[in-house]
Order: structure tokens, then sequence, then C-alpha cells
């Protein structure tokens, strides 16, 4: 299964790490929400030509619910 090593910072030992599936650090990302922004432009010859910018939000539709509730996730 995909995964991916994670650091923990311990008070006795600063080199611990663990390692966590994919699937959970999907599942806490859509448990709270993330929002993907990026932007490209479009240029010739040094003029701008188009500028494009995109905003994602990625989050399931449980954790929108609660959010336009005012329920703060776990």
């Amino acid at each position: 299964m995909a995964g991916l090593s994670l650091r923990i910072a311990a008070v006795n030992d600063l080199t611990t790490t663990t390692e966590v599936p994919l699937v959970d650090i999907i599942d806490r990302l859509l448990e709270r929400g993330v929002v993907l922004a990026g932007s490209a432009t479009i240029a010739v010859a040094g003029v701008d030509l188009i500028e494009l910018r995109l905003s994602v939000l990625l989050a399931s539709v449980d954790a929108l619910e609660r959010r336009t509730r005012g329920e703060v996730a776990r």
C-alpha cells in the first residue's frame, strides 16, 4: 500500500518517523478540506497574453455541510 513518511517531533527523539498510509492522508484532507491554488501566464516575445488563475476546493460533502452549519471539524 502506498504511504508517505511523516516526521513526528518527540520530546526525547527528534528522528522518529512513522509511515502513514496515503489513504489516511487523503481522508484527513477531505475531512478538513483543502484549497489548491495556481496560476499560469501565456506570453509571446515577453508580452503577457493570457493569465490563468485557478482555485479548487477539495472536501467531502459532510465537511462542507458541517462548515455551513458552523460546526468545527474533529
